[in-house]
């Protein structure tokens, strides 16, 4: 039977001290701390409670919450392990063994020099064999390898956001395939390929400095992993079961016009109380059928089974010229083997058991969201953001693809998630009348809701309420209505985005009554200025309209629909499995809020 293999975990191999008498074992990462599909968490540290790196070279101390580089040499400190939550689990981990890694590090360097450097250490296998990417305070970026304690570098780039006594995130995405440096969550050094060594452990260094590090962070891919395929780099690897699927001028098509055209998509829905078990899902893709009659029909697929050699079984919601979506319960014989050679399929038995009306027509772009509950179990579709089935009940568990009848159909922006949506997710609180549950918390300061607003009675110097809502996309629109009493220069109030609650690192856009607009990062209780400009809402006792479109690392600030900052990079590297929480903030003012509205943003 076809099954796609589940994506393995990341296997952390274990290096055993001398002193324990065991052998090496493999350590599995669901006994590591936080998974969560796409991403697990392999090592976190906040370098509390006397955490520290294992010293390779310097002088290193924990002190204030931070890890200190405290001798200006070259010092190295390493990653040792991750902690096992059960007394019975194997050792710490010393060696990292992965097809693909996200580290991260924070990292503040204590000097001004061209010359002095801090950075992050991967794939350490001993003081005379690693990978090295390091920045200067002056924004110069530098990746080297060391092999057999000869140093070469392979790379150079530039940043921006650091310099002397100024927190900044770095960051390596690894793979055999790539290397790709990044600061503030944007790419600086890429296309480096390093596949000499795949293991190895991680940490940090400074040369010719003293510097201070925080918020080490290790993930993985873990589960079924989200997608958003445009098809501009051509055809991705997806499973052909039978038909000619291939890109044309940047679209997904079939250009076998037979009865059944399938193809499989990485994506596995099932139900086994396994931590990477697909339990929900979201397939998104935007569909166009160039044929008009009635049997040309195309659409997604799922609970996909093979039977016997050509022989298969599959549920589909298909949408035909005509505005009518079905549901079937379909069997095939594909040929032998599901050879795709084989000119036509045939088709063995079509079951409709659902039917209703869409949004579309031939010829014509409409937009399909798939969303499915295993354990429920239960689908829904909608067309355009129109419901077309809602919570279906049906089985889901199997592969999920895309599927043509009689018709050479297109797709583009085919999209998976792991969760259950019926599109983009929109948020709106007007605070008209009282609520059981409300669409916002008090982080710092004294709020009510009193007069049908948000308002901050406390005037602090950094009063924050953020949005019960966060996503793990960066992709979305905020926005709301604010009014400040005061009138000085220090008195702002604004929209804040891109908060990690645990670290209380976020982004600020606010505005002075004196028609100043700043655009800042607070980062390890520093507030940097990322760009100013001014905006047209002047004076006191105004109310004015402000908009923050957030479109992966850049961000767009709109003030009564005018721009006022645009496409200004702001790539914090947050919490990756939240990078949606917003919310509003006043500096030493009693700020008022209204209408504030979260809409994730999907293109068309």
């Amino acid at each position: 039977m076809r099954r796609k293999i589940p994506w393995p975990a990341l296997v952390l191999s274990i290096l055993v001290p001398v002193f324990l008498p065991r052998p090496a074992q493999a350590f599995n990462a669901y006994d590591c701390l936080d998974h969560r599909p796409p991403v697990t968490k392999l090592v976190d540290f906040e370098f509390t409670e006397g955490q520290a790196l294992r010293v390779v070279s310097g002088v290193w101390a924990t002190s204030g919450g931070t890890f200190n580089s405290t001798s200006a040499v070259t010092a190295i400190a390493t990653i040792d392990f991750c902690t096992p939550p059960l007394f019975d689990s194997p050792p710490p981990v010393t060696d990292l063994d992965a097809s693909k890694f996200w580290y991260r590090a924070r990292m503040l360097n204590q000097r001004s020099g061209s010359n002095t450097r801090v950075g992050i250490v991967y794939l350490y296998q001993d003081s005379a064999n690693y990978y090295e990417a390091s920045f200067s305070p002056t924004g110069s970026v530098f990746v080297r390898e060391v092999t057999n304690g000869v140093g070469t570098t392979v790379a150079t780039g530039t940043y921006s956001g650091g310099g002397q006594g100024k927190w900044f995130d770095a960051a390596v995405e690894w793979t055999a395939d790539e290397t790709v440096i990044m600061v503030n969550g944007l790419p600086v050094v890429r296309g480096i390929k390093q596949s000499a060594r795949t293991h190895g452990r991680l940490g940090v260094i400074t040369r010719q400095t003293t510097a201070k590090f925080d918020r080490l962070l290790v993930t993985g891919p873990f589960g079924d992993q989200e997608f958003r395929e445009s098809f501009s780099a051509g055809a991705p690897a997806w499973d052909v079961i039978h038909g000619n699927w291939g890109v044309v001028n940047g679209v997904y098509q079939n250009s076998a016009v037979e009865q059944a055209s399938l193809v499989l998509l990485p994506v596995f829905a099932r139900f086994n109380d396994e931590p990477d078990d697909t339990k929900t899902f979201t397939v998104r893709a935007r569909m166009l059928n160039p044929y008009g009659a009635s049997g040309n029909k195309m659409g997604i697929l799922y609970s996909f089974e093979e039977l016997f050699e050509g022989a298969v079984t599959y549920r589909e919601i298909v949408f035909g010229p005509d505005g009518i979506a079905t549901a079937n319960l379909v069997f095939a014989q594909l040929g032998p083997g599901g050879d795709t050679s084989v000119p036509t399929s045939v088709e063995t038995s079509v079951q409709t058991f659902a039917t209703a009306p869409y949004p579309g027509r031939r010829g014509q772009w409409f937009d399909v969201t798939f969303s499915g509950d295993v354990q429920g179990p239960h689908f829904s579709v909608s067309v355009d953001g129109t419901p077309v089935f809602v919570n279906q009940p049906d089985e889901l568990t199997g592969p999920i693809g895309l599927v043509t009848h009689w018709t050479p159909g297109r797709f583009d922006d085919v999209w998976f998630n792991h969760g259950e949506s019926q599109g983009p997710f929109s948020l709106f609180e007007p605070f008209d009348v009282p609520r059981d549950f409300p669409g916002w918390s008090a982080v710092r300061g004294t709020w009510d809701t009193q007069g049908a607003a948000l308002n901050n009675r406390s005037a602090g110097v950094r009063d924050l309420a953020q949005m019960q809502f966060w996503s793990r996309s960066t992709d979305y629109t905020f926005s709301a209505r604010m009014l400040n009493p005061y009138g000085a220069s220090g008195n702002r109030i604004g929209l804040m985005f891109g908060f990690d609650f645990v670290a209380g690192d976020y982004y600020e856009v606010v505005f002075a009554p004196t028609g100043q607009a700043y655009l800042n990062k607070f980062i390890q209780g520093q507030l940097t200025q990322i760009a100013t400009a001014t905006h047209g809402a002047l004076g006191s006792n105004v109310w004015f309209g402000v908009e923050v479109a957030r479109r992966g690392p850049f961000a767009t600030v709109k003030v009564n629909g005018q721009p006022v900052f645009e496409n200004v990079p702001t790539a914090q590297l947050d919490n990756p499995l939240n990078k949606g929480i917003v919310g509003v903030i006043s500096h030493w003012a009693p700020g008022r809020f209204d209408d504030l509205r979260m809409e994730e943003y999907w293109p068309r």
